[in-house]
């Protein structure tokens, strides 16, 4: 931990904005831990970090692989492998790769950035040529050339060009590694690139094809601020969080119907994402960040309300506790926090929020309301009541700053909700507390 500050401070105080971290054959293999050690701290670097190694070995197993993609860091990583070196062509299936892999020969280079297409190529460069010693020390050549080679014209020497855009880039990138187009070593080479394009490709698609989706859920968010609206409006004066919760009727059906629709299609997205089946910088896009927020703001208190209607037992435990959370909201609240929560006014709001801004809100009042009910019996367990004062104490000191800064939503403070009965039952409990002249301890823990 002493190091990763030492290291942040001095970038920070040269305004360094990019770090490349490099090394070649052990040392590229040390590079690239070195920056997956930065890339794990609990916080991100506060600079763009890029690693490349030149003739690197492999580093780690399938599993190691897999969760370097799944934490959406591969991108960072680029591997530059000459198609005759000895070092990073090692032959132990246990060994897998991950990142970009630059492929490159006197002809060219090529970029897979899929880890079965890599490994498929160098299953062919093992079974097609005899390794080079000479050629892990080339590394410095390849530098020099490939992008001179890349800016001039060439001729191709497999015959007429295909009309076909993507043919023709497969076709040169095959040739660009010193194979021919018609021998099956060149074939099995157009076969990785194709495989691995395909799948690049798919991410992006499903991200347009999400985007579609996402229009087509929208009648059921409407539908849930629909009832928020309307419950606001209701004479019975409760909000949309207590008439879910106390009411079962043909219009709490409806929006049950909403919420259980609107939590398939964001699990959905959440899975795609654990899958890699997403672009992986889908989370930091602006649109799904503020869409799976606001979807939380307006459905999760409606999870909370249905969690207490009919799972809640002391055996199970509190909605915050023993997993009952779905799993969706701590991934959308791992998005809002890596995309960064705008910055909040210290000045209190001039009007109520839409909606209530802490959406675990409800499931706090929950846990306060069964404290004072708690506290409200007869007991002589000191230590419990002082537990229990001071956990009610929390509530009511968090509570009331939301409500000074209108950080809730009216329907929090409408005449018969939850929580205003929870203050006035309060406020009861305490007054005759004075008049039998007990000491009220949550005054003494605020003093």
């Amino acid at each position: 931990m002493f190091a990763w500050t030492v290291i942040t401070q001095g970038l920070e105080v040269e305004e360094t904005k990019q770090v490349v971290i490099t090394g070649h054959s052990t040392g590229g293999a040390l590079a690239a831990l070195t920056a997956l050690w930065l890339l794990s701290q609990p916080s991100p670097p506060p600079f763009r970090l890029l690693c490349i190694s030149f003739g690197s070995p492999l580093l780690g197993n399938l599993s190691f692989s897999s969760s370097v993609s799944r934490s959406r860091l591969a991108h960072k990583f680029c591997h530059v492998v000459s198609v005759h070196d000895h070092v990073p062509r090692g032959n132990d299936d246990r060994f897998w790769p991950f990142g970009t892999y630059l492929f490159c020969s006197d002809s060219g280079g090529l970029c897979l950035d899929n880890a079965d297409s890599v490994r498929g190529m160098f299953r062919i460069l093992n079974s097609t040529g005899t390794p080079n010693i000479e050629e892990h020390q080339r590394y410095g050549h390849y530098v020099s050339t490939l992008s001179h080679q890349f800016l001039i014209s060439r001729s191709f020497r497999g015959g007429r060009i295909s009309d076909n855009s993507y043919e023709a880039g497969a076709a040169l990138a095959v040739e660009s590694l010193g194979f021919s187009n018609d021998q099956p070593s060149g074939v099995s080479v157009k076969e990785c690139i194709e495989t691995a394009t395909t799948i690049s490709r798919a991410p992006i698609l499903r991200s347009s094809e999400l985007a579609i989706e996402l229009g087509n859920v929208v009648p059921y968010r409407l539908e849930i601020q629909w009832y928020k609206d309307s419950c606001e409006a209701s004479p019975k004066k409760l909000g949309y969080y207590d008439n879910f919760k106390n009411f079962s009727n043909q219009r709490e059906l409806r929006v049950n119907m909403s919420r259980a629709k609107l939590a398939k299609f964001w699990d959905g997205v959440f899975e795609m994402v654990e899958k890699n089946e997403l672009p992986f910088d889908f989370h930091l896009g602006k649109k799904w960040v503020y869409a799976s927020q606001f979807y939380q703001l307006l459905a999760e208190p409606l999870d909370i309300a249905y969690f207490y209607k009919y799972t809640y037992s002391r055996t199970t435990g509190h909605y915050m506790k023993s997993g009952n959370r779905p799993k969706r909201y701590e991934v959308i609240d791992k998005w809002w926090k890596a995309r960064g929560e705008p910055h909040k006014e210290k000045r209190a709001r001039t009007r109520y929020a839409s909606t209530t801004q802490d959406t675990w809100f409800w499931a706090k009042l929950e846990e306060a309301k069964e404290c004072l009910d708690d506290l409200t019996c007869e007991s002589s367990d000191a230590q419990k009541q002082t537990l229990l004062w001071k956990k009610i104490y929390e509530f009511e000191r968090y509570s009331a700053t939301l409500v000074k800064m209108k950080e809730v939503s009216k329907d929090v403070l409408a005449t018969n909700s939850s929580y205003t009965v929870w203050v006035e039952k309060l406020r009861e409990f305490n007054k005759l507390k004075v008049s039998n002249g007990v000491v009220d301890k949550s005054d003494a823990m605020e003093t």
